[in-house]
């Protein structure tokens, strides 16, 4: 079966037009293996080829301009995003703050957005998901900025996948105030999923007390605070839910996760049938 992880491993890189070297390819595996008989079985393999550094399946030509572009694009995208994301590393209503999606994995196209997973304080989701979504639409340099996952530190456990697990593994935090960490204990079970991966250590992000928008100081005020919370929540979920179609979606008060493409239910059919149609 280990020749079989690691095809299913290349395949679901393929998917997000990824190529993997040898260690990430162990790490993104689903058995535990070493990687010496890692290498052992790239070797004799025949389905599995060696592209530069990287590892890609023998039926897959990949273009070596497209892959440096997708590089460039997502250094250039994470740096025209630099000064959002210092703001709301300079929160502290943000416990938590991580580069998700296809930038934490090093690449993008040239329209793509840079997600991010924001983790709050208790009863602070949806007044940090307004400033959010301000800065994506009023600043500058927010266009790109994709607040797709914005979750209360005491609501962090996720529904257990490979996709899921993955997700997690990936992600790049740049601030943990104990929310990214207490995210990882919240879901022990990656680990045991992904056996061979451990998770990427936060790099320190620079931070400005300036740039929010004039109304947070509303926002931060004891008694008119918790109503603009209470008042955001309710409008946004009614709404949100009322125009949702999709089943990975969830709007709660603790939770905004705006899953609305069924993005993983997507991926497990597409790796599903590409993995059917290697044998």
């Amino acid at each position: 079966m280990t020749e079989e992880a690691l095809l299913e491993t290349l395949v679901w890189a393929k998917l997000f037009d990824h190529l993997l070297d040898e260690a990430t390819a162990q790490a993104f595996m689903n058995e535990r293996i070493e990687l010496e008989t890692l290498r052992e079985i790239i070797g004799g393999s025949k389905r599995i080829v060696r592209h530069g550094g990287l590892l890609r399946l023998a039926q897959h030509e990949v273009a070596e301009i497209t892959i440096e572009q997708r590089k460039k694009r997502a250094v250039q995208h994470l740096e025209e995003l630099r000064p959002v994301l210092q703001i709301l590393v300079g929160l502290p209503q943000i416990e938590g703050l991580a580069i998700t999606g296809s930038v934490a994995a090093g690449t993008n196209d040239e329209d793509g957005d840079v997600d991010v997973l924001i983790i709050t304080r208790p009863g602070w989701v949806w007044r940090v998901r307004a400033v959010a979504i301000y800065l994506a639409h009023r600043h500058p340099n927010g266009q790109r900025l994709c607040p797709n996952m914005v979750m209360a530190s005491d609501h962090l456990a996720i529904e257990q996948s490979l996709y899921g697990a993955r997700e997690m593994m990936l992600m790049q935090p740049i601030k943990d105030e104990g929310g990214v960490s207490s995210m990882q204990e919240a879901n022990p079970w990656v680990e045991t999923m992904l056996p061979n991966a451990s998770y990427r250590t936060t790099i320190a992000h620079s931070s400005s007390k300036r740039g929010a928008p004039w109304w947070w100081a509303i926002c931060r005020m004891p008694f008119l605070g918790r109503l603009f919370e209470r008042f955001e929540s309710s409008r946004r979920i009614r709404e949100l839910k009322r125009a949702s179609r999709s089943s990975e979606a969830i709007y709660t008060r603790s939770i905004c996760r705006g899953h609305e493409n069924n993005h993983r239910t997507t991926i497990e059919q597409r790796l599903e049938q590409a993995m059917e149609g290697l044998q």
